[in-house]
C-alpha cells in the first residue's frame, strides 16, 4: 500500500507576522507622537554639546578680538561650568532688556570665551566728537548694570573706538583721548548709577586703530564708532600662573 503523501506546508509568512507587524507600526506611531508633543530645551542641549566639544578639543586660553554679531554663541572654554551658565543667562537677560528699550538693532550681545561682550553702536551712544552719554542709552545701561552686577567676582572692561576722521580740539588732541573719555564716562555711569564696585571696572581707549571694517565710507565709519563692554566670568590664566613659570 502506498504511503500517504505528506501535506504541503503553507506558503508565505506565518500568520502571526501580520499581528506582529501591526503592533510594531502602532508602537512606532505612538513614539512619533510622543516626540512631536515634547519640547527640547535648546539651552541645555547647547550646553551639553559645548561640554562634549570641550572634552574632545581642549581649552582655548586666548582672548582674541572678535566681531560682535546678533547671534549668541556658546562659550568654548572649559573650567567653571557655573560661571559659563551665568554668562549665558546674563546674555539672554541683556538681550531681553535692550529689546524692551527698542535698542536691539543698536546694541549687540555675544558670549565670548571668558564671559560676554556688549557692543553699543553710534549714534545711540554718543554724538560725533562728543563724550556725553546720550539719554536714550542710559536706560539700557542701567538695566545692563543690574544684570552684570549680580556676580561680584566678574571683571568689567569698557573699550572705546572711533573712526579715522582726525580730531584736534583743546579737550581731545586725538581720537585716543576721545575714545578713552567715552569709555571712562561709561565706567563712571556703571559705578554711580549701576552701583557696580569701581574695583571691578576699567576703561580703555583704542582710537581708530582697531576698526571692525575699513574706514572707506560713512556707513563703515559709523560701524567703527562704538563702545564695547566685556564682562569676564572666567578668570584668564597669566604667564605667572602657568606651571612652566614656577619652574
Amino acid at each position: 500500500m502506498a504511503k500517504a503523501r505528506k501535506a504541503d506546508s503553507p506558503r508565505g509568512t506565518p500568520a502571526y507576522m501580520l499581528t506582529w507587524g501591526d503592533m510594531c507600526t502602532l508602537l512606532l506611531c505612538f513614539f512619533v507622537l510622543l516626540v512631536a508633543m515634547s519640547s527640547t530645551d535648546i539651552n541645555k542641549f547647547n550646553l551639553a554639546a559645548s561640554s562634549l566639544h570641550n572634552a574632545l578639543s581642549g581649552v582655548l586660553e586666548s582672548f582674541p578680538s572678535v566681531m560682535i554679531t546678533q547671534d549668541v554663541l556658546q562659550p568654548r572654554l572649559g573650567g567653571d561650568e557655573q560661571n559659563k551658565h551665568l554668562a549665558i543667562d546674563a546674555s539672554q537677560r541683556i538681550r531681553k532688556a535692550i529689546k524692551h528699550e527698542n535698542l536691539d538693532d543698536a546694541i549687540k550681545v555675544k558670549v565670548t570665551e571668558s564671559g560676554i561682550a556688549v557692543q553699543v553702536a553710534n549714534p545711540i551712544g554718543f554724538d560725533i566728537g562728543e563724550v556725553e552719554i546720550k539719554p536714550e542709552l542710559m536706560g539700557a545701561l542701567r538695566q545692563i548694570a543690574a544684570i552684570i552686577g549680580r556676580v561680584p567676582g566678574t571683571q568689567i572692561r569698557v573699550e572705546g573706538h572711533t573712526d579715522d576722521l582726525p580730531i584736534h580740539t583743546k579737550s581731545f588732541p586725538s581720537n585716543w583721548e576721545l575714545s578713552a573719555a567715552r569709555a571712562l564716562n561709561i565706567v563712571k555711569y556703571l559705578a554711580s548709577e549701576g552701583n557696580i564696585d569701581p574695583a571691578r571696572l576699567s576703561a580703555i581707549g583704542y582710537g581708530e586703530y582697531r576698526p571692525l571694517v575699513p574706514n572707506t565710507s560713512e556707513a563703515n565709519r559709523m560701524q567703527n564708532r562704538r563702545i564695547e563692554l566685556f564682562v569676564d566670568y572666567l578668570e584668564k590664566k597669566t604667564l605667572a600662573d602657568s606651571p612652566a613659570a614656577s619652574k
